[in-house]
């Protein structure tokens, strides 16, 4: 099994463990509900690594209509969107807005343009052209994963090894013997998916002045992708980042690790109360961006000295230290440590590598 494959097939029984940390519901597609400030409501997964792994959804009720932030990663979440929508207002979605291209946080757009046709669907350029260049690929790729999910977990189980070959922690063991009936929800919602391009882009700023209400849609630069753009309430102080930050772990699927802390102080310069991450709960201090930016700067300055010293990539990666930061993650808890191994330390590194070398990243679908 190649690095790549073996890193694909440890993101998805990361999410199966993770998904299943809280107790079993009728359906694992939901959101729990909080009104952040009158008609701004946010869509939070309790358990930021629940499966079906999805990011958390914004929308803001104008008199003349709703604006939604980020559509959920599969036809009943942008349903669930749907539905709170209209238990609170008779307004249409007037427009929905992408965060970046990433499946869980735009495959609901598909419930949001069956029940509002005229909605007017934004992303940046990039984000856009992505979609429209993968998605199709990917939705017939997605189909095929859930076998290799029952794979993964029958070896899991069979060894009590997770694919790094650590031992399973008690409460992995757990979670891996009840995954099978969500699993088989998570294939049927997969067969039905399709995929919905944006037909409105922006390159760096979308304001819109609706009903009393202004709405700043900002492209900062390059972090979680090439492609991302926040939110941000002024009048209210609420900023919903997208995958720019996620919590309690960090989701590094190719950062752009050079402009990455760049970009989080740009946000902190906002001065926002709130802050929706894509993944995790509502913050309402800057501790969180704070601990983030420290991780790269830290781990870019370490790669700048390792390179300038001509370490080769593989000896570099293994290198890079996280120790001043890792704990201020994990807090000691060894399910969030195994995560941060999983989702941070190498990935953050070779993608630092690749871009302190020159040789550049290439966003994965």
């Amino acid at each position: 099994m190649t690095t790549k494959s073996i890193r694909i097939a440890l993101f998805l029984l990361v999410i199966l463990q993770a998904g299943l940390t809280t107790t079993a519901s009728a359906n694992p597609f939901e959101y729990v509900w909080q009104e952040l400030a009158p008609g701004v409501w946010a869509g939070i997964r309790q358990d930021p690594f629940e499966l079906p792994q999805e990011g958390n959804s914004v929308f803001v009720i104008t008199e003349q209509g709703v604006v939604v932030f980020d559509a959920g990663g599969s036809p009943l979440m942008g349903e669930s969107i749907v539905a709170k929508v209209r238990s609170l207002t008779d307004k249409p979605i007037t427009h929905v807005i992408i965060s970046h291209w990433h499946g869980d946080h735009m495959r609901g757009l598909q419930a949001i343009q069956a029940a509002y046709p005229n909605v007017a669907i934004f992303a940046h350029p990039y984000s856009r052209d992505f979609i429209a260049a993968t998605q199709e690929r990917w939705l017939k790729r997605r189909v095929g994963m859930v076998p290799n999910i029952r794979k993964a977990l029958d070896t899991a189980l069979a060894t009590d090894r997770d694919l790094k070959g650590r031992a399973l922690i008690p409460e992995e063991k757990d979670w891996l013997l009840k995954g099978r009936s969500i699993i088989d929800q998570l294939d049927r919602e997969n067969h039905r998916t399709t995929y919905v391009v944006p037909n409105a882009t922006f390159a760096d700023r979308m304001v819109l002045y609706l009903g009393g209400r202004e709405l700043r849609f900002l492209h900062l630069g390059n972090a979680h992708t090439a492609g991302d753009v926040i939110m941000w309430l002024p009048q209210e102080r609420i900023v919903a980042t997208g995958d720019i930050v996620t919590a309690p772990i960090p989701l590094m699927t190719n950062p752009y690790s050079r402009d990455y802390a760049g970009v989080l102080q740009e946000i902190k310069a906002l001065g926002f109360k709130t802050l929706v991450p894509g993944h995790g709960a509502v913050q309402h201090d800057t501790a969180y961006v704070d601990l983030l930016s420290d991780t790269f700067r830290s781990v870019s300055a370490q790669m700048k000295s390792l390179i300038a010293r001509s370490i080769q990539k593989d000896d570099a990666i293994a290198r890079i230290d996280y120790s001043s930061v890792e704990s201020r993650f994990t807090h000691g808890d060894a399910f969030l440590a195994n995560r941060f191994h999983d989702y941070v330390s190498a990935a953050l590194a070779e993608a630092t590598y690749l871009i302190e070398s020159g040789a550049g990243i290439t966003e994965e679908f």
